[in-house]
Order: C-alpha cells, then sequence, then structure tokens
C-alpha cells in the first residue's frame, strides 16, 4: 500500500469520528469537506465511504436547524460528491432519509437557496429513469417552493428545473408534477429575462403538455389560458434566443391542437402576428413549426377536418386527431366566414412582412456590402411569395 492511500485511509478515519463526534461546529464543517474531497478522489474511496457510515451524520448536519450555515452547505457538498456517477450511493442517500428532511430545509433561505442543495436535489431525481421507486412527496414541494421564490438566483433554480424535468418525462409522475402547482410556477418563470431559465422552462411545459391532458387543461384554467398564452408570445418574440422560439412554437402546437379556448386566447393575444414574424426570421426548425400552426389557425373552422398527421407532438388520449371543427349553419355562411378570416390573416401577413421588410432593409444597409443587401432582398420576396401563395 502507498504512501498516499495510507494517508486516504487515516483521513477517512479522522472523518468519520469528526462526524459522528466532534463537538465543534467547525470540526464537522471540516470532516465534511474532507469527505467532498476524498470522494472526489477515486471511485473505490467513493464506494467506501457510505459503507463507513458518513451519510446518516452528514443528513443531520444538513437538517440541523441550529447548525451554521457553512456547515450544513459543506454537507450539501459532501453528498453531492458521494452522488456523483453512483447509482449505489443515490440509492443509499435516499433510503438513509434524504428526501423526508427536503420539508424542514424549504423555508431555510440560506440552505434552500444554495446551488449545491439544489444539484444534490437534481443527481437524486436521476433515479426517476431507473427501476428505483423514487417518491415525489417531498421532492416535488421543494422544487415547487424553490422555483416561486423570487430571491433564487438562477443558478439555483437551473438545477430545480433540470430535477423537474427529470421528473416529469415518467408519465407516472406527470400527474404528480400537476398536481403540485408546478405549472403555475412555470409559467411565471417563463417571463424571466435570463434567457437560460426561459429555455429550461418552455422545454419543460412542452413535453408536460404533450405528455398530459391534465398539464393542457391546468394551462387552460391558469388565467383563463391567458398567461400559457402569454408565455408562448413573449418567447417567440426573443429573436436573440432561436432554442426559446423552437420550444414556444413547440409548446404552441401543443395547445392549438389540443385546447380550442388556449387557440382562441392566443389569437386574442396576437400570437397569430408573432407566428408570421418567427416563420420569416426564425430558425429552420421554429419556421417549419410556426408555418404549420399558421395553417391551423387558417383552416379552423370547417376545413379543419382537413387537417392530417404532422410532425408535432402526439398526446396521450389524442390518437393524431386534429383540431375541432367548429359549427357553421349552412355554405353560404361557410363561404362568409372564410372570406372574413382570409381578409383579415391577409392584412395580418402584408403588416408583418411590411415590418420585417424595413427591419431587414435597416440591418442590411448598416453593412458596407451592397451584395448582402440584394440577396436579403431576394431572400424576402421570395418568402413573401411563399406565404402569398398560402394565404391566397
Amino acid at each position: 500500500m502507498g504512501a498516499a492511500a495510507v494517508d486516504d485511509a487515516a483521513s477517512m478515519r479522522a472523518a468519520v469520528r469528526w462526524l459522528s463526534f466532534g463537538a465543534a461546529a467547525e470540526e464537522r464543517r471540516d470532516a465534511a469537506g474532507e469527505v467532498a474531497r476524498l470522494a472526489c478522489g477515486d471511485e473505490r474511496t467513493k464506494r467506501l465511504l457510505p459503507e463507513l457510515g458518513v451519510v446518516p451524520p452528514l443528513l443531520d448536519m444538513l437538517a440541523d436547524a441550529r447548525g451554521a450555515a457553512g456547515a450544513r452547505v459543506a454537507a450539501a457538498g459532501a453528498l453531492l460528491e458521494l452522488t456523483r456517477g453512483t447509482h449505489r450511493n443515490k440509492v443509499h442517500i435516499v433510503k438513509a432519509g434524504l428526501l423526508k428532511k427536503l420539508p424542514q430545509l424549504t423555508d431555510e433561505k440560506d440552505l434552500s437557496r444554495s446551488q449545491e442543495l439544489a444539484l444534490l436535489v437534481l443527481s437524486i431525481s436521476s433515479l426517476a429513469s431507473t427501476d428505483f421507486p423514487l417518491s415525489t412527496t417531498e421532492l416535488l414541494p421543494f422544487l415547487v417552493a424553490t422555483l416561486s421564490a423570487a430571491d433564487v438566483p438562477s443558478d439555483t433554480k437551473l438545477p430545480c428545473l433540470a430535477a423537474l424535468r427529470n421528473l416529469s418525462k415518467k408519465l407516472e409522475h406527470a400527474r404528480d408534477v400537476v398536481s403540485s402547482g408546478a405549472v403555475r410556477a412555470l409559467l411565471s418563470l417563463s417571463l424571466s429575462l435570463d434567457r437560460k431559465t426561459s429555455e429550461a422552462v418552455l422545454c419543460i411545459l412542452g413535453e408536460l403538455a404533450a405528455a398530459s391532458p391534465a398539464a393542457r387543461k391546468a394551462m387552460e384554467e391558469e388565467e383563463e389560458g391567458e398567461a400559457a398564452a402569454r408565455a408562448v408570445l413573449e418567447a417567440m418574440t426573443r429573436h436573440e434566443s432561436a432554442r426559446c422560439q423552437e420550444h414556444a412554437t413547440y409548446l404552441a402546437m401543443v395547445l392549438a391542437q389540443g385546447s380550442r379556448a388556449l387557440r382562441r386566447r392566443m389569437r386574442q393575444l396576437g400570437v397569430v402576428q408573432a407566428l408570421l414574424e418567427v416563420s420569416l426570421l426564425g430558425s429552420p426548425l421554429a419556421q417549419r413549426r410556426a408555418a404549420k400552426i399558421l395553417q391551423w389557425f387558417k383552416e379552423e373552422g370547417p376545413q379543419s377536418s382537413r387537417i392530417r398527421a404532422h410532425s408535432g407532438p402526439r398526446m396521450e388520449g389524442d390518437g393524431g386527431t386534429s383540431c375541432p371543427d367548429d359549427d357553421v349553419a349552412g355554405e353560404d355562411g361557410r363561404e362568409a366566414k372564410d372570406c372574413r378570416r382570409d381578409t383579415t390573416v391577409g392584412k395580418i401577413v402584408r403588416q408583418s412582412l411590411d415590418r420585417n421588410m424595413m427591419s431587414i432593409l435597416r440591418r442590411a444597409t448598416a453593412s458596407v456590402d451592397l451584395t448582402n443587401v440584394k440577396l436579403l432582398v431576394a431572400e424576402l420576396d421570395y418568402r413573401v411569395f411563399k406565404f402569398s401563395l398560402l394565404f391566397w
């Protein structure tokens, strides 16, 4: 046995002794830091430490309301290092009672706002994709409370969002996620100025809406659908973030296909206008999705029965059905309604094209190379022709 191995063995024994019998908070904090250092060293030591009994005292440190904030954060960091890359250690920590201690930590601002605890919860949430029966009873309230708090930094919210996504990916957890109030917290968080946060929120909302009718119902009932429609609209206007627009158009596809009330609310808030802009200036994926949704809005009514299977989300219980038909009595009524709809959509198209023409020309004329101007104008002319075929 080498000198380094002998030193590590002595350090492990000392860390276990300080964690279990250390009288001073500084001793236990230093012992937790030593456990984290040893766990980073090699996989064999990482697997051995839980067997030596370091997990129960670390959990006690984490939940000790009288302990110093630094010691509790150090305990969270040590547990995090023990979980990295080891399924067995994650199971060991959950069985030792980590989830049962989470409700005690929700009101502890210094600890619940720490990135170490959020990353620990994220690591544990990965068990949802395995056969281990991970309970969400304590996990979801902690995540929703952290995401709903206004004073939590984005570096802490992002791991919580990733943990929530891990849970929502499993169908048996999707209903629990919805009933926990996560949809309301996500809709509020979707308006965040932080780009990464908005992207993560929109991704989760899209996956939840596609997988769970309860999630779509919750979005429809939240402020009578206005919150979901506003989230989609705000994300589509973020031209600096292609991923935000792609996630927003995916969410709009799911909601537009699954709920007539949400389609109506989106139309009232001006989502059609935003879709037209995305279809012209968005990424290729966002453009395709926006064009598909625009087609649905155009064909909504007597022609909606002609909508076929598409590349968008397939939802539970839908069986690939199209958007619901509107009841219109009489052939003359249909023709009059189609004429009014086409006229309205045509005006919106022309207004959007004029505004986008001015935007593109302003950006193009800022360049010295006039060839770029000609190429941009030619591209816009082509898109104008393509959309004119779609709407007239």
